[in-house]
């Protein structure tokens, strides 16, 4: 169960992205973009929940990254639903009269993470892929484990 380079690679990079949207977050509550004729406070609540929502997302990627299986499905998968999170998002808010900070940046961050994510699981699909076009026929281990349940082997 350790991690292998490319894994703590992809952890650390989506982490700092994580890390990063947070700050931001915070910084766009503290100075929000407002009409000057409307008085706005930004709520805490959502930041906090926001920044709940990013920190439980880095905790199902690094879940996901923890084993040492191929991890490809995994993170097609989860690019997937990041990707209907950002697109569910943004439909939230056009329906907004103003512009909402915290969902702006929610939306980015579900865009951010879901195309890191894909871009991943293809590439560790590719090589997954060419693994298995340069071993001979004979040594691929799902081969092995068929031929163990003939009686005659």
């Amino acid at each position: 169960m350790g991690y292998t380079k490319h894994k703590l690679a992809l952890f650390f990079t989506v982490q700092t992205l994580g890390v990063g949207a947070m700050i931001v977050l915070v910084g766009a509550n503290l100075h929000p973009r407002c009409d000057p004729t409307v008085d706005c406070t930004p709520s805490v609540a959502a930041m906090i929940l926001a920044m709940a929502l990013i920190l439980g997302e880095l905790t199902i990627v690094a879940a996901a990254l923890k084993y040492d299986l191929p991890v490809w499905r995994s993170l097609i998968g989860l690019g997937v639903v990041f990707l209907v999170a950002a697109f569910v998002g943004g439909l939230c808010l056009i329906g907004l009269d103003e512009p909402h900070e915290t969902a702006t940046l929610l939306a980015v961050w579900h865009v951010v993470i879901g195309l890191i994510s894909l871009a991943a699981g293809g590439a560790a699909a590719f090589w997954d892929l060419l693994a298995k076009l340069r071993r001979p026929d004979g040594s691929l281990p799902e081969d092995q484990q068929l031929s163990a349940m003939w009686p005659l082997d």
